[in-house]
């Protein structure tokens, strides 16, 4: 099951998720950032950072 927490790409943030699939881990984590990092997208080396954090 893929893992991921915002403190693994350096963001002051306790939010960690775990999800059945990548997509739905993914989703989570824009969903995360939309709504508590106030981020209307991920900029793209940022997302980067975020999928090379993901842990399986």
């Amino acid at each position: 099951m893929p893992k991921f927490a915002c403190r693994d790409v350096g963001v002051d943030c306790g939010w960690e998720a775990e999800a059945e699939t990548m997509d739905e881990l993914l989703n989570m984590i824009m969903h995360h950032a939309k709504h508590d990092h106030g981020m209307e997208e991920i900029p793209p080396e940022l997302f980067e950072k975020v999928k090379k954090a993901i842990k399986e």
